[in-house]
């Protein structure tokens, strides 16, 4: 028998179930140890066992039996250099080794003695993986070698004393090319012996793994093995045994367990060096699978016993061990089934009816890992999008009310995400409880730290969790008022010293949102105590708890924040005086916005430098001084660019950005960069009536002439009441939206990438004669290389012109089609080519964009016709515009913040590369050898977002135990 024991998530299975040796019923007669080697006389195992288990065993034995061991394992050469008698003898001798109790093999448990054991599993293996074959004797030698060295393991309760013999290099190593291979050994091995040993072994460095302490879980020892694991989840064997489980399925097979439970365990309990590489392999094979594979078993959930259970629990954490890689997919199919199929998990009746607090029963668990990956999802801004899209709030509330502790944590931080204004003004009494809950289970939590306990590390995962979802849900206003009227404001002030740094930093920031309330704000000024502990803080705490500090005591020192709506009905009749429009800045834009979007920004950026902007960013989420480095920014620019998002929204640093921004009575100018969003809250008030530019629904060159067209609008505005020809200045002005429009012969261009062209570029990429050029008439599929030359010589394109001057046009086809499934991706390589050729000069990020806008209009691509009007998708944030919609309102004052550019979420930002993958809209699947991939011909718009790293989640907790068999 095999047990699945959930409360460590550790596959455990039952040794002496089939590794206990065979009674041997031979005479026992004592003989010193070189003797029986030479002789291969029999020895009687259960004799020795009954002389030795209570007793000490002889120094004179002691050294024999290591001297047994050593020799053996050290000279046996299998089949090829020592017959079957001498196989058949060690093999006597390690059952003989097998039936001594654990504390006398302790004692006698050299390194060398270990060693000795370890190098002969790893010869047995060797030989097995070569010839794909071992004879019994063999399989019966590496069996009972397998079973001695769980029991060296079992007897040394110091697993750090193993460090120095068992994670050899050798072992690992050798163990981890049977894995790669397996599907090859598999099929030779046609009653599965070598295998099941081969499952044995895994599970023992498995599990001396998760025994070790966690600092030593994170070097790269382990890493070929978990690299070797990803093989076997990729593999054929992995998809076959997955859809060959029954869902009324009783117990599992061998093979079904090591793919679906042992291999799936060591990936989510793995924490050491992982290679991008490697889990990027894993989401572009393995999502779209198991997506496949789960949506054919989902249908038959009614029927779902323990096995498949267990099975989809562990698919479900593997998936959500990849979060910090989920960027590039967020908008494929393959995630978005699984989002569908998570949310069908977490509304089957048949599966939460059976729900019980202990998470006794493996429905529990089920639930727990579904609500726990789906939280995973939350923290990806377009996963977030399409969450949304399934209006899965009262499914979420109904979670709220189960009686396990974590399902209820999880469900309270994926509202405070999908929750919206809306949400909450339909139903007051709900948000009223889902506050009371939070609140309730934080003082629970925060209780049970102070008592020493041996869950102390899930308390403060608990409070963590429940911190980040206080301080997504304080944005609304609403909420605000409930922490108010619920007096818990002082919870939070006792509180937020007592936890760790993580949840202080989410504790404070929570606090920095309360302070735009003025009720709040005065509460906290009167309290003497709290505001010297945040002063103190600015000195002594670590960088984030230290810009949330100086963000409490700016709103706190610098004036109460004054109710928005009031301020506005104050200042809608104000105007701006000639001094102030004839006023000169250091900086023409500021950009306000969140670490989360930070791509799209940067693209948005670099535009508009390109443009000779003089632009105010924040690249680094600067600390130190922050609030007076924003407040000088903002003072100090012409123009502030706001980048609407949920990211954006759920930020009270953004937020006292975005409002210091209308105090000073800077000009606005609002994007979005989500698709799908829509400001609401504290952002739609703010905003009015202004219009904004959509960068998801429009192509990227067309939104930013868009913004350069409102720039120029309200700049018209700005100037007015001057003396300046209004006729010549809109003369201007349509002449500089000619200039920058995309045209197929007049491309954008700036001044600075021009001067670098003529200076830098060799001459033959300045000077061409393109009269002659007949690539206007032909497509561009039949281009030859000299026609992509002369295009890109008529498009301005002159930086594109040496890195496509060997192509042909089937080439820059394709070409322009990696660029726009993956653009951050294959800029970066085409710069670094570009760097590399030209002695350090970059290709610049304005000519990319415009070299694939080119593209798509001369092919009559799918994106949007530069022809087409870009007003449709510039739209008032109300139905309901100003007579004059290009006119900027005037700004409201309200207290200022620093740019907050990270999520505040557990899951800390850690960007990482975009990379090429498929999507799924239909699948189409197509074979290779070892895996099979699937593509569509579905173009997507990608951003690169924050990914996330968490500290490890508590998980789910069960004794359930699957009944395995052979």
């Amino acid at each position: 028998m095999e047990g699945y024991c959930l409360a460590t998530m550790r596959y455990e299975p039952n040794f002496f179930a089939y590794n206990t040796p065979p009674p041997v019923t031979h005479a026992y007669t004592y003989h010193p140890i070189q003797t029986l080697i030479n002789e291969h006389e029999p020895i009687d195992t259960e004799s020795l066992h009954s002389k030795f288990v209570n007793s000490h065993v002889p120094k004179s034995y002691q050294s024999e039996i290591e001297y047994l061991s050593n020799h053996s394992a050290c000279n046996l050469n299998l089949k090829s250099k020592q017959g079957i008698d001498y196989v058949n003898t060690t093999n006597q001798r390690i059952k003989e080794l097998n039936c001594i109790s654990s504390d006398t093999l302790a004692d006698i448990a050299t390194n060398e003695f270990c060693v000795s054991i370890r190098n002969l599993i790893r010869n047995l293996l060797l030989d097995w993986h070569s010839s794909c074959k071992l004879s019994q004797d063999e399989t019966n030698l590496l069996s009972n070698s397998i079973f001695l060295l769980n029991h060296l393991i079992n007897s040394i309760q110091d697993v750090t004393k193993l460090a120095s013999w068992l994670p050899g290099r050798s072992l690992i190593n050798t163990l981890a090319t049977c894995m790669s291979d397996v599907d090859r050994l598999l099929s030779c091995d046609e009653n599965k012996q070598n295998f099941k040993q081969l499952s044995c072994l895994f599970d023992i460095l498995k599990t001396y793994y998760q025994r070790l302490p966690s600092q030593l879980q994170y070097g790269n020892v382990f890493n070929r093995l978990f690299e070797a694991t990803i093989d076997c989840l990729i593999s054929l064997n992995f998809d076959r045994t997955f859809k060959k489980l029954k869902p009324y399925a009783q117990s599992m097979t061998t093979k079904q367990n090591f793919f679906l439970i042992q291999c799936s365990s060591f990936f989510i309990n793995y924490h050491g060096i992982e290679t991008s590489k490697t889990i990027e392999q894993f989401l572009d094979t393995m999502v779209p699978r198991y997506a496949a594979v789960l949506d054919k078993h989902i249908e038959s959930i009614k029927e779902w016993n323990s096995p498949m259970i267990h099975t989809v629990h562990h698919l479900l954490l593997t998936v959500a061990h990849a979060k910090n890689y989920y960027t590039p997919y967020a908008n494929g199919q393959p995630l978005h089934w699984l989002i569908d199929i998570i949310v069908r998990i977490i509304s089957e009746p048949a599966l939460l009816k059976k729900v019980d607090h202990k998470a006794k029963k493996s429905e529990t668990v089920l639930i727990n890992s579904a609500v726990y990956t789906l939280t995973a999802f939350v923290h990806e801004p377009d996963l977030l999008v399409y969450i949304k899209e399934h209006k899965i709030i009262s499914i979420v509330r109904s979670l709220i009310l189960l009686s396990y502790e974590p399902i209820v944590i999880h469900a309270c931080v994926i509202l405070a995400y999908t929750l919206d204004e809306e949400d909450i003004k339909a139903s007051e009494k709900e948000s009223g409880r889902l506050v009371s809950n939070i609140l309730n289970l934080l003082r629970k939590n925060t209780r049970a730290l102070t008592k020493k306990s041996k869950n102390e590390e899930a308390t403060e995962h608990n409070i963590t969790l429940l911190a980040e979802a206080l301080q997504g849900l304080v944005q609304h206003d609403q909420i605000k008022v409930e922490i108010l009227k619920q007096n818990a404001l002082y919870l939070l002030i006792d509180n937020y010293q007592t936890v760790n740094d993580r949840s202080k930093r989410l504790l404070l920031e929570s606090l920095v949102s309360m302070t735009f309330i003025e009720d709040a704000a005065r509460l906290l000024g009167e309290n003497k105590n709290f505001v010297n502990s945040i002063q103190n803080m600015q000195k002594t705490a670590t960088e984030g708890i230290q810009k949330a500090a100086e963000k409490i005591l700016w709103n706190l020192q610098k004036g109460k924040p004054e109710n928005i709506v009031q301020q506005t009905k104050k200042m809608n009749n104000v105007k701006m005086s000639s001094t102030d429009r004839n006023r000169k800045y250091q900086y023409d834009i500021m950009i306000s916005y969140c670490h989360a979007e930070k791509e799209l920004v940067n693209r948005i950026h670099r535009f508009l430098v390109d443009q000779g902007f003089k632009i105010w960013i924040d690249q680094y989420n600067i600390y130190g001084p922050a609030m007076q480095a924003m407040a000088d920014a903002v003072e100090n620019s012409e123009f502030i660019i706001i980048c609407m998002s949920d990211s954006y929204k759920r930020s009270a640093y953004c937020q006292a950005e975005a409002e210091y921004a209308f105090r000073c009575k800077r000009r606005l100018l609002p994007v979005i960069l989500r698709q799908g969003y829509r400001p609401d809250g504290w952002l739609a008030l703010l905003l009015g009536s202004r219009i904004y530019i959509d960068f998801t629904r429009l192509e990227f060159f067309q939104a930013c002439t868009s913004l350069l067209k409102e720039i120029q609008l309200q700049r018209g505005d700005h100037f007015e009441d001057n003396t300046i020809n209004r006729d010549a200045l809109n003369e201007d002005q349509s002449n500089t939206i000619k200039r920058i429009k995309s045209d197929s012969k007049k491309p954008l261009k700036s001044y600075a990438i021009e001067t670098l062209e003529k200076s830098k570029l060799p001459e033959e990429y300045l000077n061409r004669n393109t009269v002659q050029s007949a690539y206007r008439s032909i497509s561009a599929h039949q281009w030859t290389t000299d026609d992509i030359l002369d295009f890109l010589y008529d498009s301005n394109l002159h930086y594109m012109m040496p890195l496509c001057e060997s192509m042909t046009g089937h080439g820059l086809m394709k070409l322009c089609e990696m660029c726009q499934t993956a653009p951050n991706r294959f800029y970066s390589q085409l710069n670094k080519e570009f760097i590399s050729r030209f002695n350090g000069i970059h290709l610049p990020i304005g000519i990319f964009t415009q070299f694939l806008s080119e593209i798509d209009q001369f092919t009559d691509s799918s994106s949007i016709s530069p022809t087409q009007s870009t007003e449709k998708y510039v739209t008032p944030l109300k139905s309901v515009l100003t007579s004059e919609p290009s006119a900027s309102p005037i700004p409201v004052i309200v207290e200022s913040s620093s740019n907050e550019s990270s999520s505040t979420s557990v899951l800390e930002p850690f960007v990482k590369p975009i990379v090429n993958h498929s999507y799924l809209l239909p699948p189409e699947q197509t074979g290779s050898p070892t895996l099979t991939t699937f593509h569509t011909s579905r173009k997507v718009h990608i951003t690169e977002q924050a990914s996330f790293q968490t500290e490890s989640i508590v998980a789910p907790t069960d004794n359930y135990v699957i009944q395995t068999s052979i």
